[in-house]
């Protein structure tokens, strides 16, 4: 596949960077403080499903916009969860909770990996970006820790007005990085939004898939960015 390829794109979060504390840990401690305690592996198992739920269910509205609100995935996790308290005042709470941490720069940080693959395929001359539905806080978290010196273009839907799976969103990278989309990768870790949209779009993709969310499906799968040197 080496050969075959000018540029390497990816999804930022879940991919490149995880939001500390996690999704989980908030989660975690959010209900043990309301009395209702949850195992960790519990917890993981019920968010991985939502976001499978979700990605499957926002990209399917085909209207170029997917992004899921704090409330959706709050609620849904529950849902997952078969939480027995009222689900409708501790999905607000869990919402005020990410909303306060996700917008600060200092709450994300890079995958142990991302560094190191990201100097390596820049060191061998792979064109690398970035594609990501969200705002410009992706941008400041990326220069906040460093990253984006290793990207010659970040793409973002709020600038652009187009989100994942929308095929014109990747075209807009297809442009930036001078070649032709068959000679493109883009990774992520969404199987409709990410996998099945650069698809669509002409590119090749592969899904990183950390928690074992998509055991199912029919496409590579990468555990964590490190696989990735086992193809590339």
């Amino acid at each position: 596949m080496t050969e075959e390829l000018d540029a390497v794109v990816f999804d930022v979060g879940g991919t490149l960077l995880d939001l500390k504390p996690s999704r989980a840990e908030v989660f975690g401690r959010v209900l043990a403080e309301d009395g209702h305690a949850v195992d960790g592996r519990t917890l993981l198992r019920a968010i991985a499903q939502s976001d499978r739920i979700l990605d499957e269910r926002t990209a399917g509205q085909n209207d170029g916009k997917g992004s899921v609100s704090w409330n959706d995935f709050n609620r849904t996790v529950l849902d997952r969860l078969r939480y027995p308290g009222d689900k409708d005042k501790i999905g607000k709470r869990l919402t005020a909770e990410f909303e306060m941490l996700v917008p600060v720069v200092d709450n994300w940080a890079d995958y142990p990996e991302t560094r190191e693959l990201l100097a390596s395929l820049r060191n061998r001359g792979f064109t690398l970006g970035v594609i990501s539905n969200a705002s410009d806080l992706v941008k400041r978290v990326l220069d906040h820790l460093d990253l984006t010196r290793n990207f010659e273009f970040v793409i973002v839907s709020d600038e652009v007005g187009i989100d994942k799976p929308s095929a014109g969103i990747f075209r807009l990278a297809v442009e930036k990085s001078r070649t032709s989309p068959n000679r493109m990768l883009y990774i992520g870790d969404k199987l409709t939004t990410d996998v099945r949209g650069a698809v669509g779009a002409g590119m090749n993709a592969m899904l990183v898939d950390r928690t074992d969310t998509y055991p199912d499906v029919d496409c590579i799968r990468l555990r964590n960015l490190s696989e990735l040197t086992m193809f590339l």
